[in-house]
């Protein structure tokens, strides 16, 4: 019983001592936003591209699936 008092108050010390916190603006800086600030238009064989790579790896992921 003391074990899991201790446990529950050392996980209540960790988070209050763990904070965080995730932004996702399009003006977030770096170089990030000036490539994409840069890039207005879309490929459609680069969209292509990515859809084909998606369903390739959900093929992958059925057949690993399979006993």
């Amino acid at each position: 019983m003391n074990k899991i008092s201790l446990l529950i108050l050392f996980l209540a010390c960790l988070c209050l001592v763990t904070e965080a916190q995730l932004t996702f603006t399009s003006s977030w800086g770096g170089k990030r936003g000036a490539v994409t600030a840069t890039m207005s238009c879309r490929s459609d064989e680069t969209i292509a591209a990515i859809y084909k790579l998606i369903q390739n790896e959900a093929e992958r992921l059925l057949l690993c699936q399979k006993p």
